[in-house]
């Protein structure tokens, strides 16, 4: 019998459990959508599976409302790979990859009087330019200087951090395994 209990780290959108939100920009929350980056690739878990996962993460953020698409799930897992790099290790190598399909992005977009808009297209690459967009400008905003690597065991997950207090991505997931494993260590 598969549980229904969805952990504190979690939230299921219709049938697809992902990742909760917690980093304040949606860039970090795609990062997000891999939990244990500096820890082997068999101890690492993959909230991206299918790409229905990825089309319901997409619309669950607000980026694009987008149909499962294979090549969306290779291309979404690449991007998320090059903005964690840029985000969390500062790896300039990784930028040329983020430039170029920022730059394809920003042939679609449009003036409005919000501002430049990705609009809506049927074009298949459509999905992959809201998200690079969405790097893109984390990256080119001052708030890229407060993203933070939560230091929980098998976490690593991203978040944004302007006050400079924060510590953990959640206090109930990894901050509560920290204390109860300092209070087992101090009570052995």
């Amino acid at each position: 019998m598969v549980s229904d209990r969805v952990p504190p780290y979690a939230v299921r959108v219709g049938g697809t459990l992902l990742p909760k939100p917690i980093a304040g920009h949606p860039a970090l929350e795609l990062c997000n959508t891999l939990a244990g980056w500096d820890d082997p690739q068999e101890t690492r878990h993959e909230w991206l599976t299918s790409a229905a996962d990825v089309a319901v993460w997409l619309e669950f953020t607000g980026l694009v409302a987008a149909p499962p698409r294979a090549d969306l799930l290779a291309g979404v897992r690449e991007l998320r790979t090059v903005a964690y790099r840029l985000f969390r290790h500062r790896d300039e190598s990784a930028f040329p990859a983020l430039a170029r399909l920022a730059d394809e992005a920003n042939a679609h977009r449009r003036l409005t009087p919000e501002g430049f808009r990705l609009p809506p297209s049927d074009e298949p690459r459509h999905p992959l330019y809201a998200v690079a967009l969405a790097v893109a400008d984390l990256l080119t905003s001052p708030a890229r200087d407060t993203v933070r690597a939560c230091p929980g065991a098998g976490c690593g997950w991203l978040f944004l951090d302007p006050r400079g207090r924060r510590v953990w991505c959640s206090m109930a997931a990894c901050g509560n395994r920290a204390k109860v494993r300092t209070y087992a260590a101090r009570n052995r």
